[in-house]
């Protein structure tokens, strides 16, 4: 059975795609740059379709995991109770200066402002409510920046070496 994860930009999805092709889909749609300049009832159709596509993809049954984006457009058109969600711990000041600091090194500031910042704005409102209604909601932190450390794949998966092993941009350093 295919599982669908929604996880935070910068996270390590596509890492863990590119490790695993045949098992892991990173289900992409910019939606922040595919969005712009849409009526709202456009929009709605836009996340409605994209929902559509994400069931399709899931219900075949191919991927052992469908990575897609934390929006809350498209995660509320799906069975919500059956994702995992996954976040840099939002209600850790601590934590949010170190992902910002990781992302900004890794996309610049200036993606960060565009891409994250906004998103910011009512991501601890949303995940409380994610929170009281029991759904899967996992957080990273300074020892578990990543998926992997917060989400048990399957063991014939290949995971990205650990924190301390990665290169600059967070993608694993190849073995010596």
């Amino acid at each position: 059975m295919t599982q669908i994860i929604s996880a935070f930009p910068c996270l390590g999805k596509t890492t863990l795609c590119n490790l695993n092709r045949d098992t892991i889909f990173d289900r992409e749609f910019n939606e922040s740059r595919s969005i712009r300049g849409m009526l709202p009832e456009e929009k709605a159709a836009f996340f409605q379709q994209c929902a559509d596509m994400v069931e399709l993809q899931k219900n075949t049954g191919y991927y052992d995991y469908i990575f897609i984006t934390d929006n809350p457009d498209l995660v509320t058109k799906l069975d919500q109770k059956n994702i995992t969600y996954i976040y840099p711990n939002v209600f850790d000041s601590g934590i949010m200066e170190a992902y910002k600091k990781q992302v900004v090194e890794r996309s610049g500031k200036e993606w960060y402002d565009r891409v994250i910042s906004p998103k910011l704005d009512n991501l601890k409102e949303y995940i409380q409510q994610l929170l009281d209604l029991n759904y899967d909601v996992r957080f990273t932190d300074a020892e578990h920046p990543y998926i992997e450390d917060v989400f048990d794949f399957n063991e014939e998966h290949l995971l990205p070496l650990k924190k301390g092993n990665r290169g600059q941009n967070g993608e694993p350093k190849k073995k010596i």
